[in-house]
């Protein structure tokens, strides 16, 4: 594959290992989050500080460059990248001076991190003829007091740096970044080749894993690496998963729940992990989209997200009114707005089940 992480990404890392010996001053990779292409500029940015790169651009991984850019540690080699995607990678970052013990996790690229690119561009590269890399990610979520900053040095970058942007919505990058730089796409995986990659690792019924997750085969092993990561603290972690934030088994037990419909044991509805209920944002995703493929099989379509369920879907939505489907559908979306709040999930989720069951009875709820 050479420099390629995914096996989908082998024309992406020939275009890129085309650009080492005349790299712009901006590279802009864009592409639908939840398919490697961070991880693969990540790769490219590293391998070119190797000093005995291979034909296909892979580095050796043996010498003082590969070392130091490995351990993120090179002097030539910078990150201005969200504390959500740094922490999963590894990827030093530094909170704001004044940022709370309380906060939550960044998601956006903040003011202070390209200003302190300044004494970083003002200097020249340790290596003799060598060059400076930037590596930003998401380039579609700077906020509009960081943007000016960065946009500067973009605009006027210092001899022999370059910036490697990478975004998952190119729509969203301000058009005065687009304009300065060059342009690559990724392309996303076919479904064949993400399912016989995620079946490759491992992955538990990879075809509906693959379903919840719109296509995008790294988003459950990205999910499933943060999951394992014992260096993450469990608040962190919390906001870090975003696909679904419970256990595999503890979503099939939930959906073997959903499946009963009207049947459901109304005393048999908690939704823990061990004796600690879980909170609303976990659980609120599986509801979501089971009520979504609900609303689908009604209207004579198959289910998208959990398509093995699909015949429990049609026995249940034969006797229900597509109405109370629609209102069960908009209760789940009121439901988005107590998700940060210190409520009781336990009981949030609860009047969220026993409103599934009245639906699944045909009939309505207050």
């Amino acid at each position: 594959m050479g420099l390629a992480v995914y096996p989908w990404q082998e024309e992406l890392a020939r275009e890129l290992v085309s650009f080492r010996n005349n790299l712009p001053n901006g590279l802009l990779i864009y592409g639908p989050r939840g398919i490697g292409t961070i991880d693969l500029v990540v790769a490219y940015a590293k391998s070119l500080f190797c000093e005995h790169p291979h034909r296909d651009g892979t580095p050796c991984g043996e010498c003082k460059g590969c070392k130091m850019a490995n351990a993120f540690t090179h002097p030539d080699l910078r990150y201005v990248v969200s504390e959500a995607e740094a922490i999963p990678r590894g990827i030093p970052f530094e909170p704001p001076s004044n940022a709370s013990k309380d906060r939550k996790i960044y998601r956006e690229i903040l003011i202070h991190q390209p200003r302190e690119l300044t004494d970083f561009l003002n200097l020249a590269p340790h290596i003799e003829n060598g060059r400076r890399i930037i590596v930003v990610y998401p380039a579609d979520a700077i906020r509009a007091d960081a943007a000016a900053t960065f946009l500067k040095s973009l605009e006027e970058p210092p001899e022999r740096t370059t910036f490697l942007l990478v975004a998952d919505d190119i729509d969203r990058v301000l058009p005065t970044i687009r304009s300065r730089c060059r342009l690559l796409r990724a392309k996303a995986p076919t479904h064949e080749e993400a399912l016989s990659w995620l079946k490759a690792r491992g992955i538990r019924d990879a075809e509906e894993a693959l379903a919840r997750a719109a296509e995008r085969p790294c988003l459950v092993t990205d999910e499933e690496a943060i999951r394992q990561n014992t260096e993450i603290d469990a608040k962190t972690r919390e906001q870090l998963l975003t696909l679904t934030t419970m256990a595999p088994e503890i979503r099939l037990a939930l959906l073997k729940t959903l499946s009963q419909g009207s049947r459901i044991d109304p005393t048999k509805i908690a939704v823990k992990e061990g004796r600690t209920a879980l909170p609303v944002s976990a659980v609120l995703p599986v509801l979501e989209r089971w009520s979504y493929d609900l609303l689908a099989v009604k209207t004579g379509l198959e289910p998208h997200y959990f398509p093995a369920y699909s015949p429990q879907m049609k026995q249940l939505v034969a006797t229900v009114d597509a109405d109370k489907l629609f209102k069960y559908n908009d209760s789940l979306k009121a439901m988005r707005r107590v998700v940060t709040h210190p409520l009781n999930a336990q009981l949030i989720i609860e009047q969220a089940i026993l409103r599934y069951r009245k639906t699944m009875a045909n009939q309505n709820f207050d």
